[in-house]
């Protein structure tokens, strides 16, 4: 199985870089439309705008909505729940009656988990009890289908952040440990915030955080290369072997990638 992963892609027309923006997200949608072979779906790990409001949504959407193959979203601090909701699939609602944005999609060899890491009072993530209690009894449903997470706010050290550890409280973190404990089908996790490309571990499990789609929010150090170039992840998944192997790609314009 592919997925391919986008993150914090902060559309926003009224920052001075918007335009950019939305080019740099066009860019990865049309070149992950080029894949051969294709992906088998696109998860997105949230900030899809920046302090979302009904028309940043609607101009998001428009361009994820060129995408070739299924889009599965995750909520990100910048992001509104309803909007996402409204916008765009949110597969089986593990949380009904809330407002959390916690689903899982059935439809592929690997399940897909979104978890909702988003903080009431601040930008860093949370994890409450109610959230830990779904995700268990979505990994409990069936044990021995392998199982991939995705959501915002990555939960292991960012060593290279000012913000190392980016939820509110251990507290959180430590209920996501909690539910994966001893789930050996879960096989990585994925997120973004940190807008770097950084891995970890949680609970036993293998986990990444990718790049800021948006350049001009983009930290870390990359190829000169990937200096002026929107960039996405490529996640092969051996299902037999429980395995993910990670490339980074760089999305050229097309008349470039053409040649």
């Amino acid at each position: 199985m592919i997925l391919a992963q986008i993150s914090d892609t902060h559309i926003d027309p009224e920052n001075p870089n918007g335009a950019d923006r939305v080019s740099d997200l066009e860019r990865c949608v049309a070149d992950i439309n080029r894949l051969d072979p294709l992906p088998d779906a696109v998860i997105h790990t949230g900030d899809l705008v920046h302090n979302g409001t009904p028309a940043k949504y609607r101009l998001a959407a428009s361009i994820l909505g060129a995408l070739k193959i299924p889009l599965h979203v995750a909520a990100g601090n910048r992001d509104d729940r309803a909007a996402i909701r409204l916008a765009f699939p949110t597969g089986r609602d593990l949380l009904p009656d809330t407002a959390f944005v916690q689903y899982s999609v059935d439809d592929y060899p690997v399940r897909l988990i979104a978890l909702d890491t988003l903080s009431a009072t601040t930008n860093m993530g949370d994890f409450c009890d109610g959230r830990a209690e779904a995700l268990r009894v979505a990994l409990a449903e069936d044990g021995g289908k392998p199982t991939a997470l995705f959501m915002h706010h990555p939960p292991f050290e960012v060593r290279e952040s000012t913000y190392g550890w980016q939820f509110d409280s251990q507290d959180g973190i430590e209920r996501i440990r909690r539910a994966l404990d001893g789930k050996t089908n879960v096989i990585r996790l994925f997120s973004g915030h940190s807008h770097r490309d950084v891995r970890g571990w949680i609970a036993g499990v293998p986990a990444s955080s990718t790049p800021s789609v948006a350049i001009d929010l983009r930290l870390g150090d990359f190829p000169a290369e990937l200096a002026d170039v929107p960039i996405y992840q490529i996640h092969k998944i051996n299902v037999g072997l429980g395995t993910v192997t990670s490339e980074t790609r760089g999305a050229r314009p097309a008349d470039v990638a053409a040649e």
